[in-house]
């Protein structure tokens, strides 16, 4: 991978252990592009700009040029500079990293800052995340689900973010829940005292030429210090058995690297409240940073500055002759996952590290293996479609029946588990093709299948798509443009709609290479569409002729982007109807436990339901148990629920919903509860009125690759009042 530098470096070679002729290029850079021998002999390069390359090469005999792989080591302080190495192994034989070795060397500045570290995703048994030490750190709303499950957790939240705690033991709402916010991480700090630790500064001496007016001033020396703030708001919970508690939870997270992926840094600046302890809430300013990419291994190096004017928080009056004093508060930095299919283009951002020192900081960054949009794809499959989000093609483990339903067993890290499942949403197609110099572009066609009429004739997929370039740092469409290509075999070259191909092409970030298209599947051409689609995937040669490939080139899918219908008809206490939008049941005259009568309907014509549920609450209760009875005739009750039974992947089984047979007493799709408490009566001797609602919803089978595989809906409800006189 081609490796991505800021600011100004020296560059030298230190080894060279290859019978290859070695080189390396600097790209991008505002001085000191170009191509250099990979000779230990060859004078030292200084390198400087904004943001910046170096690619290792080699060449075999009678072969090109070509690319090596390459990695870095993590940078030391040795007299007064800050250096690193880069290795590097070419296409000999052996794997040793030592062909050509690149050292990299940056005098160090108390204006500067450089971070490193280790990049990764984690999984498994992790209520938090792993790369902070002195906090728990929870930054996924599942976690928060299960943190607040455990005692000492939740005694910290609820004292750090009690309406958090608050809004997660609401009720339902009554309509659809939308989709969630990204969620902002909660920090749990073990060692300090306070929510946010007290803020420290830099405080540093500028030196200004007194011949030169316009010449910025120059950090000389620089120290921490602490800086006054505001009372602190001590925190209150155990944090010794906390921290126990967060000791044996680590050992049980699955770590795994985060190659080629781009990460944007961000300056983070407290609000009020955070600069007086109180606990982190994301609603400060950012100032971007800017971005980094990661290596082979998951490991990167990051350098900014701050100005002159970024540096001054306070002036103080410690001063000597023709020097003046100021005091920078040391920045705060969020780490940002990017991703070109993520919504605004960020994948994940981490809680911030409070209070980064210069010159040289290691800064681990770990990020929920949920929130990583990429899979594992190696080519090996036995289809140049490699995987639909997560969910890979081609492997035992996941199963499409003849439609296009899927179901997945595929256990690896986070791969959602499906069961004859539709699927729906964004669509992120990833496959492999072979390397751009052999590939130049592809195609994507797609035909559907009508019912009644059976296939659509094949159509050129022609939306839009952008990536994220490298070596400029933002995304840029790699098409579809008009190229001349043999669509047909032998049929001569004509102009179609193509994408470039940028796999194994270093001026993109190669976590990107293999994603070929991210299908919304609710607009068009598909939006509306329930039923088989397929897709089809064709690589071109720079001279516009087909590339064989003996993998299959189709993939089917069944979309299906329809919501459940569900519906609460009637609801009735004995023989009292509702009585318009105030019902208010009264005990009086009707035989105890009086029986709540619903109607109600809930159908997914598919069969893509995955399960339904009628539930009754009682004011603020935090739980109250209902029970069928049979109906005033003897009426056998409808289910209060249904789940769907999964009997195998092909043929799939279904779930309509209250449907004969799924729902033996429906009519008309309309199904009839039964409904008394399943002990006691409605209200207890001391009670004369209470509120109740009644609550109906359901969950869909479909995925998009990425989620549970269940779409949840609901809940919906009718409010009535139940009184005795």
């Amino acid at each position: 991978m081609t490796i991505h530098m800021q600011g100004s470096w020296t560059i030298s070679v230190k080894a060279k252990n290859a019978a290859y002729p070695q080189r390396f290029i600097i790209s991008g850079a505002n001085v000191g592009n170009g191509t250099y021998a990979g000779e230990v002999a060859a004078p030292a390069v200084f390198v400087s700009g904004d943001h910046w390359s170096i690619r290792i090469q080699n060449k075999p005999p009678k072969k090109a040029w070509l690319n090596s792989d390459d990695q870095i080591t993590f940078p030391t302080r040795t007299g007064g500079q800050v250096r690193f190495d880069i290795q590097s192994n070419d296409a000999g034989g052996d794997e040793d990293f030592d062909d050509l070795v690149l050292t990299c060397a940056t005098p160090e500045s108390a204006s500067e800052f450089i971070l490193y570290g280790h990049a990764s995703c984690y999984s498994g048994f992790c209520l938090h995340n792993p790369c902070f030490p002195f906090y728990v750190v929870i930054e996924t709303l599942e976690a928060f689900r299960e943190a607040v499950r455990n005692p000492l957790l939740r005694e910290a939240l609820t004292e750090l973010y009690p309406e958090r705690v608050k809004q997660y033991e609401r009720p339902p709402l009554p309509i659809p829940d939308p989709d969630p916010a990204p969620f902002i991480p909660m920090m749990l700090p073990l060692n300090e005292q306070t929510a946010v630790p007290a803020q420290l500064g830099q405080q540093v001496r500028m030196t200004y030429d007194a011949k030169n007016a316009e010449a910025a001033p120059q950090v000389t020396a620089g120290r921490i210090v602490s800086m006054a703030q505001t009372p602190s708001l001590a925190v209150k919970y155990n944090r010794v058995a906390l921290a126990d508690l967060v000791g044996k939870l680590r050992l049980r997270c699955n770590v795994d690297p985060l190659a080629g992926f781009v990460l944007r840094f961000n300056e983070y600046d407290r609000t009020v409240a955070e600069l007086s302890g109180g606990a982190y809430s994301g609603e400060g300013n950012r100032e971007l940073l800017g971005t980094a990419v990661t290596d082979r291994n998951g490991n990167y190096i990051f350098r900014f500055s701050r100005s002159f004017s970024d540096a001054i928080s306070e002036v103080l009056d410690d001063t000597a002759t023709g020097e003046d004093a100021f005091v920078q508060a040391l920045p705060d930095v969020i780490a940002q996952l990017l991703d070109s299919t993520a919504p605004g283009g960020v994948a994940h951002e981490t809680a911030p590290r409070w209070n980064i020192p210069g010159p040289l900081k290691r800064i681990d960054i770990c990020i929920p293996c949920s929130k990583v949009r990429r899979p594992v794809t190696e080519c090996t499959g036995t289809h140049r479609f490699e995987s639909v989000g997560r969910i890979r093609i081609g492997i035992a483990a996941n199963t499409f029946d003849a439609v296009g339903r899927i179901t997945a067993t595929d256990n690896s890290v986070n791969v959602p588990p499906a069961r004859c499942a539709a699927w729906g949403g964004n669509l992120d197609l990833h496959a492999c093709l072979g390397d751009h110099e052999t590939v130049t572009h592809y195609t994507i066609r797609y035909r559907r299948y009508m019912a009644g009429t059976g296939w659509t004739g094949w159509e050129f997929y022609q939306e839009p798509f952008k990536l994220f370039k490298t070596s400029v740092m933002h995304t840029v469409s790699i098409g579809p443009s008009d190229k001349s290509l043999e669509v047909v075999d032998g049929g001569g070259l004509v102009s179609v709609k193509a994408y470039e191909n940028v796999q194994g092409n270093f001026d993109w970030a190669a976590s990107e290479w293999a994603l070929r298209a991210s299908v919304d599947t609710t607009k068009a051409p598909f939006g509306g569409h329930i039923g088989p689609v397929e897709f089809r995937i064709q690589g071109y040669a720079a001279s516009g002729q087909q590339v064989a490939d003996p993998r299959a080139d189709t993939i089917r899918l069944y979309l299906d982007n329809q919501r459940p219908t569900f519906e609460l008809d009637t609801v009735m206490l004995g023989a009292q109807a509702e009585g318009g939008p105030c019902a208010v049941f009264t005990l009086e005259g009707e035989p105890l436990p009086a029986v709540l009568t619903v109607r109600f309907k809930v159908i997914q014509e598919q069969g893509f339901l995955d399960r339904y549920d009628l539930a009754v609450r009682k004011g603020n209760y935090p739980s109250f148990d209902i029970a069928t009875t049979t109906g005033p005739l003897g009426e056998a009750s409808a289910q209060l629920s249904n789940s769907y039974a999964h009997s195998g992947a092909s043929p799939c089984g279904d779930l309509v919903g209250t449907r004969v047979p799924d729902e033996i007493t429906a009519v008309s799709d309309f199904a009839t509860a039964y409904i008394i408490p399943n002990t006691g009566n409605w209200l207890e001797s001391d009670e004369t009125v209470c509120a109740y609602s009644v609550l109906l919803s359901c969950s869909k089978r479909v995925t998009n690759g990425y989620n549970s595989a269940v779409d949840y809906y609901g809940a919906i409800q009718k409010l009535l009042a139940i009184k005795q006189e």
